[in-house]
């Protein structure tokens, strides 16, 4: 299987690539702002380039049978701009994706969208932790890519949204799927390792359970 990883260096990114070069099955290419920062691996190609030069994405999507969404707007981006520069990445990269036909598209979303006991979405809740707040716009970018792709029938999406807390942790691959609620465990924490949750991307992408929707891991 030939996938293309957008965002390799990022925090989810990074992990998500890790567990893809796990799988002896995978031809990897990471399509990165600066390709110096990825260590060399046999199963891995780096294409020098930015989300915003459409042809060259385009042409780095060609061939592969699976995109994973992991980009995000640089560090230079300010919170007055990192919205709109969100918004237009997933744009770019859902039309990307399809003009160069690949079939699947997997994004690496957050948690803000998903459902709480309240009713409300976790952003609007009060279970929200006001220490995101200034990562708000940032947030709301990401939340943005699943009322994207909610219309899109020309590929096969999913939207892969974390729990609460997503921090560096074990690799268990002993966790609960859901879909639009968030997931909280025995001790009422809602939360996944990232190593957890790198494995059910890949897992994902060689054995796709969800279609066009949005899906949720926790313990």
């Amino acid at each position: 299987m030939k996938i293309l990883i957008l965002g390799a260096t990022g925090f989810v990114g990074s992990a998500v690539l890790t567990e893809a070069l796990r799988r002896p099955d995978l031809d990897i290419t990471a399509f990165v702002r600066d390709p110096g920062k990825l260590a060399p691996h046999a199963q891995l190609k780096t294409i020098a380039g930015v989300i915003e030069d459409a042809d060259a994405l385009i042409t780095a999507c060609k061939g592969q049978d699976a995109v994973i969404h992991g980009w995000a707007p640089g560090r230079s981006a300010s919170a007055d701009t990192v919205y709109a520069q969100s918004v237009a990445g997933h744009e770019i990269i859902i039309a990307a994706a399809k003009a160069a036909g690949v079939p699947r598209l997997l994004c690496i979303g957050g948690a803000a969208s998903l459902m709480t006991p309240e009713g409300k979405e976790y952003i609007d809740s009060s279970l929200w932790n006001a220490d995101f707040d200034p990562y708000r716009q940032s947030i709301l970018g990401t939340r943005a890519l699943y009322y994207l792709l909610k219309p899109e029938t020309e590929i096969d999406w999913v939207f892969f949204a974390p729990s609460m807390w997503l921090r560096p942790g074990e690799r268990t691959g002993k966790f609960r799927y859901g879909k639009d609620d968030m997931l909280f465990g025995p001790d009422g924490a809602s939360h996944i390792s990232l190593e957890d949750y790198a494995l059910a991307m890949i897992d994902e992408l060689v054995a796709p359970r969800h279609h066009r929707e949005r899906f949720t891991v926790g313990y």
